[in-house]
């Protein structure tokens, strides 16, 4: 009896000491958070020079970083990037509405801020709201052709080192954010890295994090089994981290199903910032290095896994020599305490230290809001966490808007010709051309303009021709052995590139009695775009022209390819084609 009261005594006091509360200085949580912001700089501004580089072998040293050192010259600090820009985004959306978001307010801010300078899923959201979508619906693979991309894991940290020792609560403020720009799986690596940031204020054992992290996952879910398998893989190849990336890129990059291949993949790219952690040995510089030479999208994960580092080990531990490197004697602090906005629309240039102090005043108000608590003792605050708390999406209101909904019998089967300017695409000149949407999207003939499926694999005809032969006017339509009556056209996007595939302008035209083509008065819902800039664009989108009854043999849509002058010349002049799905002609009724 006396033995088994020792026991439970024990086991009473291991209970306890389970159930401790966490609880953090506010000198502790400040440097923890000058960590992560100081920490994505140094990994974003020196990644930057290896973006994309590395991808069918590893890098090698020795790493040079003269863009890095050109860039910071430029504007005697740092400089913002799309690693970095929309977390401030995101400090200046939670200043404004406070710390519980809404997709809304995100779209909003997006909308405003947000003008150039973000690429593929990110892109692909941007388009999307500017068409009418609200988040969750510009992330949703029906609608943006890159949801599998790398991209929300560069942006929504600051989600997570605001909510210091709730990963619960991380993980699921990540999940809800990743959804803005992506889909399915490709949202876990986010949802890790939120939780590992979070949780990193009181653990600082990496694998620790990595396993706990994980574990916010689903059990079938492919991230899960990746981080698994790198695990495993530095085991096995404890001094060899060339080893462990020769597994992983052949698995998710060589062998990936070619609709979600890319060197932007998340899951490809969220291992290898696995990978960097686990090799790096918890040291910034080394983490760096590594992250450098793993490759794929480079500057993303290490600014990531620098920003982590950042957190476990405090501000003290990023080098000097990457915040005040010698190049600039003059620098007294971290950068000079200069970020200076040269991507988003009317945002400030920013003091870090100031960003750093309005970060924390942000974390304690989300840690009492989730149920924390703070104390004052010598004149310090201590904030007492609820490690229990979870993310509670707002209840918002229907995402998108109706197109009409009252459409007569399509009659584009049942023409007797397709009408286009380009009737095939010319596969070389495609080839030629910087390329993003994977080729299984894409169709090679117009004929599938009016086979009734509007996306997905094989739906997309680029009216790309020869490059001395570029259209600078597309159309296309259809012409009936006998008259037909009809009031509207829906026009199909496919997915764009990011250097063309939409029009400038557009209307609709009709072949009179005369055999001439006739413009006709039509209204088109929703608002056609209002810029040819890409960031305008939705992919996927549909357009309907509503126009007085016409009877006719022949009906086409027709206008001017937008050109971006900047893409124009990288794509040796054959930006000038538009991507269609499908061309639907309704019957009046």
């Amino acid at each position: 009896m006396k033995k088994l009261g020792i026991i439970a005594a024990f086991v009473l006091l291991l209970a306890s000491c389970a159930q401790k509360p966490l609880e953090i200085t506010r000198t502790q949580l400040k440097d923890k958070i000058a960590g992560a912001w100081i920490g994505q700089m140094v990994g974003n501004i020196y990644g930057l020079e290896y973006e994309n580089k590395f991808v069918d072998e590893p890098g090698e040293g020795p790493f040079v970083f003269n863009k890095a050192i050109r860039k910071m010259t430029a504007v005697d600090g740092a400089f913002s990037d799309d690693d970095t820009d929309v977390e401030y985004l995101y400090l200046l959306m939670m200043e404004k509405n406070g710390v519980d978001p809404t997709y809304a307010q995100v779209k909003e801010s997006w909308m405003y801020h947000i003008r150039d300078r973000v690429w593929l899923a990110n892109r692909a959201a941007l388009g999307l709201m500017h068409y009418g979508f609200t988040p969750p619906l510009t992330g949703d693979k029906r609608y943006n052709p890159h949801w599998f991309q790398i991209d929300p894991q560069l942006i929504n940290e600051i989600w997570a080192y605001t909510a210091p020792g709730m990963p619960a609560y991380a993980a699921g403020i990540s999940d809800w954010a990743a959804r803005i720009t992506s889909d399915d799986w490709a949202v876990s690596p986010t949802v890790v890295y939120g939780a590992m940031y979070s949780e990193a204020f009181f653990e600082s054992d990496i694998p620790t994090l990595i396993r706990h992290a994980k574990e916010y996952l689903p059990k079938q879910d492919r991230f899960r089994a990746i981080i698994d398998e790198c695990l495993d893989l530095w085991k096995k190849y404890p001094d060899d981290w060339k080893a462990s990336r020769k597994v992983i890129a052949d698995e998710l990059y060589v062998n990936e199903p070619d609709i979600t291949k890319s060197i932007w993949n998340a899951d490809l790219n969220g291992a290898m910032g696995i990978l960097s952690l686990l090799y790096g040995d918890g040291d910034i510089e080394k983490t760096l290095l590594i992250g450098c030479a793993l490759g794929f999208d480079c500057d993303n994960q290490t600014a990531t896994i620098c920003g982590l580092l950042g957190v476990i080990n405090g501000v003290g531990s990023v080098p000097l020599d990457r915040a005040m490197p010698a190049d600039f004697p003059h620098w007294t602090k971290p950068f000079n305490d200069r970020y200076i906005n040269v991507t988003r629309y009317d945002m400030p240039d920013a003091s870090i230290e100031d960003i750093i102090e309005r970060t924390v005043v942000l974390a304690e108000k989300n840690i009492l809001e989730r149920g924390g608590k703070v104390r004052e003792v010598d004149g310090e605050k201590i904030y007492t966490i609820n490690r229990k708390a979870r993310f509670t999406p707002a209840v918002e209101p229907a995402a998108t808007f109706e197109l009409p909904a009252e459409r007569g019998r399509n009659l584009a089967p049942d023409a007797a010709e397709i009408l286009a300017l380009t009737r095939e695409t010319d596969r070389a000149t495609l080839d030629s051309c910087w390329l993003t949407i994977p080729v299984t999207y894409r169709a090679y003939n117009v004929d599938v303009i009016n086979d009734g499926v509007t996306g997905g694999p094989g739906a997309a005809f680029y009216s790309l021709g020869s490059k001395s032969n570029a259209p600078k006017q597309d159309f296309f339509g259809y012409r009936w052995d006998s008259p037909v009556t009809t009031d509207m056209i829906s026009f199909h996007y496919g997915p764009l590139e990011e250097f063309g595939g939409w029009y400038s302008n557009i209307h609709p035209e009709y072949l009179d009695e005369n055999g001439e083509w006739k413009p006709l008065e039509a209204t088109i819902t929703p608002d056609w775009p209002s810029s040819d800039e890409v960031f305008f664009q939705p992919h996927n989108g549909e357009f309907i022209f509503s126009f007085p009854k016409v009877t006719t043999t022949a009906i086409r849509v027709i206008g001017d390819d937008a050109i971006l002058e900047h893409w124009h010349k990288y794509t040796k002049a054959v930006s000038a084609f538009i991507s269609i799905t499908e061309l639907q002609v309704y019957e009046a009724k």
